[in-house]
């Protein structure tokens, strides 16, 4: 992918999110995804720093791209005999940390803190991301909005790179293509309008870019996304030289 098409799939998401923060806030609300249950059991094995050599020290998080903070709520409820939290969230977009400043408890509040941070801008995706270091790395909800394979691998290495020695690094994938409710969505690229003041060329985009339509109205500006494909995802481990603990599906309405 040339550095042109990459700008401007960051732009349609950028776009797309600076004029509908408050309307997919509302849409997903403040609730635990049911797969993130799965992935918590292994982290007091994975941060065994935090389970038994640090007088029961709070979990110190890092969610990457963490919109309303919702994880934030989900950890804190896990965590509160343990040790308690220490989250720090990032997200590029103000209007959905303002949601989570405004939604946050206030004894949560108190050891969460909320940064506006574009990880994707620059050359080299996650360089700018806090130092940690931490024992959860969370990114969610994100890498189908980071446009280039390359780009996707480098965003999860910064984030692994963020690691204490027993970290872990926990993240979820949207694996939309084959889910016959979003078929009505996909918008074809042609459809699209210039983006930076050129179309968008598709022989730069990869296979798995999309772009889809947020909900089912059909004048719904659209926003790109992309599927990661099952050699992209088992390449993954390798690539960030982490131990591979446990890959399911999970959160979806079909399950």
């Amino acid at each position: 992918m040339d550095p042109r098409t990459r700008r401007q799939l960051l732009e349609i998401s950028r776009t797309f999110y600076a004029a509908h923060a408050a309307h997919f806030d509302a849409s997903r609300g403040h609730h635990a995804w049911p797969g993130w249950q799965r992935w918590i059991e292994w982290l007091p094995t994975a941060a065994s720093a935090h389970a038994e050599g640090a007088g029961h020290r709070p979990l110190r998080v890092l969610d990457v791209g963490c919109g309303n903070a919702r994880l934030a709520t989900f950890l804190a409820g896990e965590t509160e005999d343990t040790g308690g939290l220490e989250y720090l969230g990032v997200d590029a977009n103000a209007a959905l940390l303002d949601s989570a400043r405004a939604r946050l408890a206030p004894e949560l509040a108190a050891c969460c803190e909320l940064s506006r941070l574009d990880f994707l801008a620059g050359t080299t995706p996650g360089h700018e991301l806090p130092q940690g270091p931490f024992d959860l790395a969370a990114v969610m909800g994100v890498l189908h909005h980071v446009p280039g394979a390359d780009w996707r691998l480098a965003l999860l290495r910064a984030a692994a790179a963020r690691l204490d020695r027993d970290g872990m690094l926990a993240l979820a994938t949207w694996q939309f293509d084959d889910r016959e409710r979003f078929a009505p969505r996909h918008v074809d690229w042609a459809e699209l309008g210039p983006v930076l003041g050129e179309p968008v060329d598709p022989a730069m985009l990869e296979p798995g870019d999309r772009l889809l339509r947020f909900g089912d109205d059909p004048t719904a500006p659209p926003r790109y996304c992309h599927q990661v494909c099952e050699a992209e995802f088992e390449s993954w481990p390798e690539g960030v030289c982490l131990e591979p603990l446990e890959q399911y599906f999970a959160d979806g309405a079909e399950g």
